[in-house]
């Protein structure tokens, strides 16, 4: 289960993880996994700005907190996965879900969506991956499978100048 965290959280730095991590070598500190908090909005929007596209609000997933996974290492939000519970009549649907790539292949990943499945029984789980991202293996490894590819799915978000693919794959977890 997740534990609550009580202090805010700093806007997400895009010089990345590896600063504070360097300047802190000598003292190690846990990773810690919590529930979407106000005070947690703006380090997120940034991390997925970043790393989707620009003007990311996560506001609205403030509704739905329990379906919600921010992951922290001190007070740095590296990871986060967010699920909209009644997308449909019997199907969730996972909006985001983004792990810093300074912090993957650490079993962050993993957690996330095992969490989100947990709170999620009984339902379809639905999502959108890039059709050239790696996640799409993790999903696979959950069970997840691809039911169709969507061209240009991105087209309407990322910018003009963005070089990520703009197609997904639809993929589903059935319940």
């Amino acid at each position: 289960s997740l534990s609550l965290s009580s202090y805010p959280a700093p806007p997400y730095s895009p010089l990345g993880c590896r600063s504070v991590i360097e300047s802190n070598q000598r003292r190690r500190a846990p990773i810690d996994y919590c529930y979407l908090r106000p005070h947690h909005i703006a380090a997120v929007n940034s991390l997925c700005s970043h790393f989707f596209w620009p003007g990311i609000d996560v506001s609205e997933c403030l509704q739905y907190p329990d379906y919600s996974v921010v992951v922290l290492y001190r007070k740095l939000v590296i990871a986060c996965a967010f699920m909209t519970p009644d997308a449909k009549e019997k199907e969730a649907y996972i909006p985001f879900f983004i792990v810093h790539p300074d912090w993957r292949r650490a079993g962050i990943g993993s957690f996330m969506l095992y969490h989100l499945i947990q709170t999620c029984t009984g339902k379809d789980i639905t999502l959108h991956v890039p059709a050239t991202s790696p996640s799409m293996l993790l999903f696979k490894r959950f069970g997840f499978q691809p039911e169709e590819c969507v061209l240009d799915f991105y087209h309407r978000y990322h910018p003009s100048w963005n070089t990520q693919s703009k197609h997904a794959y639809f993929m589903r977890l059935k319940h």
